[in-house]
């Protein structure tokens, strides 16, 4: 193997690396949603003004002759206070208030605290910080490949996978300063499926083997791969719409009820897609052996439906959301994937 295919070589491995670390920030993200965490640390990067998030309570309430580190946060009074400095509090919170020692938060109302919920919002945060490592080897790699072999085509992806990871992470700042204003919280999860696909265009960039379907017809797999990622964006708007009826305290029995009446036509656009897949993958099914790609496609199309029965039949079950979602994000990828698919005489 030359120093050239070498280099590719690992650069291929980071890139699958990359996409897993990615893929599971996805599925943090979703269960983040899913828990109703997404506040569970009201500030970012830290959390509570911590290095390390609260375990109890008491870590995040006034205490007598106590040291404050600048940044800390405590709830008192049903509100969110931050200290503007570093300090050693006195004998009442009232008397430092007056003081100026603590600063009522005011980016957004959210006053509460639940260890499970921090926590779960925490690990999220670890796993997305974790992701940016291999993101940035990629892209030292793929530098490496075009200054020392002039291959320059898995930088471009790279560079845009990582910048797209820096805008994630800066948006999910703005989503904890805004308390989770919905467009943002779309937009986060498209910004997501740009990190992953880019990084899948860095592994074919790279040389990764192309896959083998039995279809001939790409405009049919562009066709579904669109469709698909509309039907994602569409699905997002469904799951804020959701998202205020939980802000409003709905029973999750009579959220199908309340829902917009908008939200069926995401339903009823599954059977669209179905079409438009089974349009080429039927050659695979008729000629009785399809290929794992196309065994893949049908059972993430089968995970769809059966997930999305769930949610009519069983009142939207917390378990089936981010599942819905995973696969989703992973039917549009594969789609996107085999778009350089050959086809198989």
């Amino acid at each position: 193997m030359s120093p050239s295919d070498r280099t590719a070589h690992w650069i291929r491995r980071t890139s699958r690396f990359a996409f897993v670390s990615a893929y599971l920030v996805v599925l943090a993200g979703s269960i983040v949603r899913m828990t109703g965490s997404g506040m569970g640390c009201p500030d970012w990067p830290q959390c509570f003004g911590l290095t390390i998030p609260p375990t109890e309570e008491a870590q995040v309430r006034w205490q007598p002759g106590n040291d404050y580190g600048a940044g800390r946060m405590i709830l008192e009074r049903d509100s969110l206070w931050t200290a503007p400095a570093d300090h050693l509090s006195g004998s009442s919170f009232e008397a430092d208030r007056a003081s100026g020692l603590w600063q009522h938060y005011t980016r957004h109302d959210y006053a509460h605290f639940n260890p499970f919920h921090t926590w779960v919002e925490f690990i999220n945060r670890l796993l997305g910080a974790f992701a940016g490592l291999p993101a940035l080897l990629l892209v030292a790699l793929s530098a490496l490949l075009g200054l020392r072999h002039g291959r320059w085509r898995p930088l471009v992806p790279a560079l845009g996978a990582l910048f797209a990871l820096a805008f994630v992470a800066w948006l999910g700042k703005k989503v904890v300063d805004g308390n989770l204003i919905p467009g943002s919280i779309t937009l986060h999860m498209v910004g997501a499926l740009a990190i992953l696909g880019l990084q899948l265009l860095t592994l074919r960039a790279a040389g990764a083997r192309a896959p083998r379907i039995h279809s001939r017809s790409k405009v049919w797999i562009a066709a579904a791969a669109v469709l698909t990622l509309a039907q994602l964006i569409y699905g997002t708007q469904v799951r804020e719409a959701v998202d205020h009826l939980v802000h409003d305290n709905a029973a999750r029995e009579t959220w199908l009820e309340l829902l917009p009446s908008w939200w069926k036509g995401h339903r009823t656009a599954f059977w669209a897609i179905l079409a438009v897949h089974m349009a080429w993958l039927w050659p695979g099914i008729q000629s009785g052996r399809p290929t794992r790609w196309e065994w893949t496609i049908m059972a993430l199309l089968g995970g769809q439906f059966l997930t999305g029965l769930a949610f009519g039949m069983l009142g939207m079950p917390a378990a089936a959301q981010p599942i819905h979602l995973i696969l989703a994000v992973g039917l549009v990828l594969t789609d996107g994937w085999l778009l350089g698919a050959k086809p198989l005489r």
